[in-house]
């Protein structure tokens, strides 16, 4: 049975107690456990004191649980009562030093939590460091906290910055998370701002905590478990509060991150639109190098923030053509040399737009050398392979490959087939293999390629019915030698 020695580890306070009351009021007195017995060596008796004292009492140690407290037996009632007030003093230190005991193991307890939390978050933390989007931090956030605390299911549900539901589901499917998310907890989490458990009508025990950013309540994230199963504790509640409270900032940066980054590319957008206006015959053309090469950069598994910045690139590849005269970029014929010469300046003019307002170097470099080749006779720099960014050779081979597939002052678009064959030609001399095949997987996906369907259908074939074939052929082409391209008149 549960006594005071586990809970006192000096004895010798007791002791001196016992003693006293021996020696001062003739009072026997001895420690007795929560079921009553004597707790040996601490008593004034023989170890089996006499069962028929004249006169016993008891008085109990204030605790948590019942662990006995003194036991006082004399021949005469009262020696008791005339020590009474010392026992009842001596109960009052006792329960004091009881007291502080359980307030340092609730704070050891308290500490351990602390512990446990700050590690969590501090694993959590490195397991995000790098995450920009709002779907994969919050993915990461659910799942690791969800085994953290043994749930059986759950869900994340928030608003993007565009105020759109992100439904991201924990063992569960899509229908089951809008299903649960009517019930009543959700409202009543909100309307707290605070985690709260619930029975769900199904019986599953439910933990839900809101996501709350400066506007106000954005989502929930919620946790589950079968109803054979406990429920989810107190502590639980206070941990998963936690996390969601450490959790909000961040996604309310992502929120404002994809909030930017959406105006920065419509800004981009809108500037490129304005330059291709200037050529009423490269309508378009800005807006389907940046698909292509996305699908290209995506093909190459290249990470979705580096997609971005190739996508940017190839919105901004012909902003410098705002340097160029209108009447080059509007002539219906055959351009002069002077006049070509005008036409490959624009890289330069993209660098000097470009640099000075510290884009990430990545854009100004893949805008700026799309032109460049990887024999050296591109412009306006001569570049050789190594010296190109990586960047720009998936921006020339996009580039060009929009050029021959649109509709020219100087002649009509050519079929998709003869487009891929010249670029197959420009092998090594011209474009980089590996991003020719790129571009040819991803016409081989066709309209499975997202990024692309606006522009798919609109592309001219030679045999559409039989173009998988041809690709595949095309695709083996890549291993011989080139004949390369002409690049006049294939400005983008």
């Amino acid at each position: 049975m549960p006594n005071v020695v586990e809970y006192i580890g000096d004895t010798a306070y007791l002791l001196e107690i016992i003693e006293l009351l021996k020696s001062s009021y003739g009072v026997n007195a001895f420690i007795v456990d929560g079921g009553g017995n004597a707790v040996e060596g601490l008593n004034s008796l023989p170890a089996d004191p006499d069962p028929e004292p004249a006169f016993r009492k008891f008085y109990p140690f204030e605790f948590t649980e019942d662990i006995g407290g003194f036991m006082c037996a004399s021949t005469s009632e009262d020696a008791v009562l005339n020590a009474d007030r010392f026992i009842n003093a001596s109960v009052t230190a006792v329960n004091a030093i009881l007291q502080r005991e359980l307030e340092i193991q609730q704070m050891g307890g308290e500490i351990v939590e602390l512990s446990e939390q700050i590690n969590f978050l501090f694993n959590l933390a490195k397991k995000v460091m790098g995450l920009r989007k709002l779907r994969e931090f919050c993915e990461m956030s659910l799942f690791e906290t969800a085994k953290k605390i043994d749930a059986d299911s759950g869900f994340v549900i928030v608003k993007d910055a565009r105020n759109e539901n992100i439904v991201i589901p924990y063992r569960l499917g899509e229908d089951d998370v809008m299903k649960i998310r009517t019930q009543d907890v959700f409202g009543l989490a909100a309307k707290k701002r605070d985690a709260v458990l619930s029975k769900l009508d199904n019986g599953m025990s439910a933990l839900v905590s809101p996501i709350e950013v400066k506007d106000g309540v954005i989502g929930f994230m919620a946790f589950l478990r079968e109803k054979d199963r406990r429920f989810f504790t107190a502590y639980e509640k206070k941990f998963v509060g936690i996390i969601d409270d450490s959790i909000s900032s961040t996604v309310e940066t992502l929120r404002l991150y994809d909030n930017l980054k959406e105006v920065y590319l419509n800004t981009v957008k809108a500037l490129a639109a304005a330059i291709d206006a200037k050529d009423p015959y490269t309508h378009g053309h800005s807006f389907r190098v940046a698909k292509y090469s996305v699908a290209i950069a995506r093909k190459l598994n290249f990470p979705e923030d580096t997609v971005v910045d190739i996508e940017v690139a190839g919105y901004m590849h012909d902003i410098g053509k705002i340097g160029v005269l209108d009447t080059v970029l509007r002539k219906a014929g055959k351009l002069t040399d002077e006049e070509y010469d005008e036409i490959k300046k624009h890289p330069g003019f993209t660098w000097r737009i470009l640099e000075p307002i510290r884009l990430p170097e990545n854009i100004v470099l893949a805008a700026s050398q799309h032109h460049e080749r990887l024999d050296g006779r591109g412009y306006p720099l001569g570049l050789k392979a190594e010296d190109i960014h990586q960047f720009a050779k998936i921006i020339a081979v996009a580039d060009v490959f929009d050029a021959l597939t649109s509709d020219r002052t100087y002649r009509p678009a050519i079929t998709v087939e003869k487009a891929l064959t010249m670029l197959c030609d420009g092998k090594d001399n011209e474009f980089d293999r590996e991003i020719v095949m790129a571009l040819i997987e991803a016409l081989k996906d066709g309209l499975m390629v997202q990024v692309l369907e606006d522009i798919y259908r609109d592309l001219r074939y030679s045999d559409l019915q039989n173009l998988n074939q041809f690709l595949v052929m095309i695709a083996g082409r890549l291993l011989q030698p080139a004949a390369g391209i002409n690049e006049e008149r294939l400005t983008g």
